[in-house]
């Protein structure tokens, strides 16, 4: 019962259902004032909103001109459109396509008897011309709204790669993925979600090489989404889920475009949504969030050692708080001696035990990690800094803590941070926790249960059909070539195999001078 609730809140495995006046027809009346009525009962009387009468083809005929002041271009708008429309040859009132292809100077023009999908071109930020006695309507783009500047990536910087970040123009996000991956077969196809946001969705793959089988269910899921407003691209992203409550997340977010372009030559799927500065790539799998954009602008020997410390710390991140109370709290044995006495030492007139001197240290830790991400920028970093500096020593000298237990948790909170995507240490966070309590309770036998719990739980895990674990689990070796350690360009000859595609290869073999070893 309880799992079909949850199959029917989030609606993927059912049929999407119309909502009110979806798809509607309002046909384009060929009366001027009429229209104009049907214009403000639709849009309102916002004071942004501009209804310019004209006469057109040398006064022989009146128009209305509709758009949003402050979303349009007014230099189309008023030199492509008015002054060309003022001086059209009446010729061109023949019919409204004869209009739209002799006295329009705009990029792009389309004609539609449908009042209602005019007016929404009109939201967002083109702009519509009624001429009285057409029962059509001309559609004419003049987006014309700010956009903030191509910048740096913010969540995942690098060191030698490039520093163009997405933003939140989708045009622009666009045009920075075409500019890499300047390929025929590259394909953008737009859908819009949300009843009253009515944001522009864009779902991105390259015909030949992914899976038709995964775009479709990607165009599936995007159009049974049933909300009222996209509020950033989360709200996506829970709609993706193949386990609508996994803890894990089982959807790539990246703002990187080279990483984006990198995922569309692997046969994935790309999912932009207009107005955020992140894109959607699916299917993915968990060594995709161990993988770095440096690493393939960097010494491939240099970016298997790097992706091997962040499997390390990965698993430093999860146990090392609660390996320590083990071995604290039931395992003295395991210890050297001198290190034993040491710890021991340090904890004499520490009126707490050891799991929640570690408890209170890691939450401690993660209020100054979430004031230092909330704060402006100029002091947050500092707050961060000095504050765990100052309360951690002062928490030392108080006796509350002991010094072993302050490394731990500083060293788990440094590790957190090698981890290259964001929300993959989400989960980690979260974790830490539980295992902290089961671990002071049972002890290793305990913490070893729990972490095979976790990577059982993982396992069960896929993205789109796809094993969240692959290659690990089920293994497949040739896929290794670029997970816990990355070979040469020249070796990665095929596609990773947990990936299905239509074209499993990358490039045609090539022999390095002095011979080497190819992926067949």
């Amino acid at each position: 019962m309880f799992k079909k609730v949850i199959k029917d809140i989030f609606a993927i495995k059912s049929k999407p259902s119309k909502t009110k006046g979806e798809n509607s027809s309002h046909p384009v009346s060929a009366n001027l004032e009429t229209v104009k009525a049907e214009v403000r009962k639709v849009l309102g009387n916002s004071t942004d909103l501009i209804l310019r009468e004209l006469l057109i083809a040398n006064g022989a005929r009146p128009a209305l001109l509709v758009f949003l002041e402050n979303m349009v271009d007014l230099d189309i708008i008023n030199e492509a459109i008015i002054g060309k429309l003022q001086i059209a040859p009446k010729e061109s009132l023949d019919n409204a396509d004869k209009l739209a292809n002799s006295a329009l100077a705009t990029s792009k023009v389309t004609v539609t008897d449908n009042l209602a999908s005019a007016l929404q071109q009109v939201l967002y930020g083109n702009s519509v011309i009624f001429v009285d006695g057409f029962n059509q309507a001309l559609v004419t783009e003049t987006i014309g709204y700010q956009n903030r500047n191509i910048m740096p990536p913010q969540t995942e910087p690098n060191i030698e790669g490039p520093n163009d970040g997405l933003v939140e123009s989708l045009k622009i996000n666009l045009t920075l993925i075409r500019r890499r991956l300047v390929d025929k077969d590259l394909r953008f196809e737009q859908f819009t979600v949300g009843t009253r946001s009515n944001t522009l969705v864009v779902v991105g793959y390259l015909a030949g090489v992914a899976d038709p089988s995964i775009v479709a269910e990607v165009k599936r899921r995007l159009k049974a989404i049933k909300i009222d407003a996209v509020q950033g691209t989360e709200t996506i992203i829970e709609y993706f889920f193949d386990n609508p409550l996994s803890l894990f997340p089982l959807v790539l977010k990246t703002e990187r475009p080279d990483n984006v372009v990198s995922c569309l030559l692997e046969g994935r799927v790309v999912v932009i949504v207009d107005g955020y500065p992140f894109a959607i790539t699916v299917p993915t799998t968990f060594a995709e969030f161990m993988q770095a954009g440096d690493d393939y602008y960097q010494n491939f020997y240099f970016a298997t050692f790097t992706r091997i410390l962040r499997y390390f710390t990965f698993v430093a991140t999860l146990i090392l708080p609660s390996f320590y109370i083990a071995l604290v709290t039931h395992h003295w044995e395991m210890l050297p001696t001198a290190l034993a006495l040491t710890i021991a030492g340090s904890r004499e007139g520490v009126p707490f035990p050891v799991v929640l001197e570690v408890f209170f240290m890691e939450v401690t830790f993660e209020i100054l990690r979430e004031a230092g991400v909330r704060l402006p920028r100029a002091v947050g970093q500092a707050v961060s800094i000095v504050g765990a500096l100052v309360l951690g020593q002062s928490a030392v000298q108080a006796g509350l803590v002991s010094p072993s237990v302050v490394i731990v948790v500083a060293f788990t909170g440094i590790a957190s941070f090698s981890i290259p995507k964001y929300n993959a240490t989400v989960p980690l966070r979260l974790l830490r926790f539980p295992l902290m309590f089961i671990t002071a309770l049972f002890g290793l036998p305990g913490l070893v249960a729990a972490t095979l719990a976790i990577w059982g739980y993982m396992a069960g895990l896929t993205s789109f059909g796809v094993p969240y674990l692959a290659p690990l689990t089920p293994m497949q070796g040739k896929d290794f070539k670029d997970t816990v350690y990355r070979l040469p360009r020249w070796a990665m000859v095929n596609r990773p195999q947990s990936v299905p595609s239509m074209d499993s290869k990358r490039v045609k073999p090539f022999i390095p001078p002095g011979g080497g070893d190819q992926d067949e």
